[in-house]
């Protein structure tokens, strides 16, 4: 994929899970920095798995490599936010990431 293709400015976010003195976690997310891709939308659907409601792959992301990113980030597109369900080598090169994300609060 061309450099041209990557057209959506995008904000990463990596998750961080911090440890309160009463015991309790919380998981927060930290800007890791701001990249583009190319968002493509997928299937828009949930289904219902054991009761209740699980999101699927919505969009597939491609984004420049980076040894950083892995499944569980957040990716911000304007008010649009991402949930990565799994990131991978897009391409044999070690150029590109392909991910798949769920879109929240669809």
């Amino acid at each position: 994929m061309s450099a041209g293709r990557y057209r959506t400015p995008v904000t990463l976010e990596q998750p961080v899970v911090t440890h309160g003195a009463d015991g309790t976690a919380s998981l927060v997310y930290l800007s890791a920095g701001a990249d583009f891709a190319a968002i493509r939308p997928s299937r828009l659907r949930e289904e219902l798995r054991g009761e209740r409601l699980e999101g699927v792959v919505t969009h597939e992301i491609r984004l420049r490599h980076r040894d950083d990113i892995t499944g569980g980030w957040r990716m911000s597109a304007g008010l649009r936010r991402y949930r990565l369900l799994s990131v991978a080598q897009g391409d044999d090169r070690g150029t590109e990431l392909f991910c798949l994300a769920e879109e929240e609060g669809t």
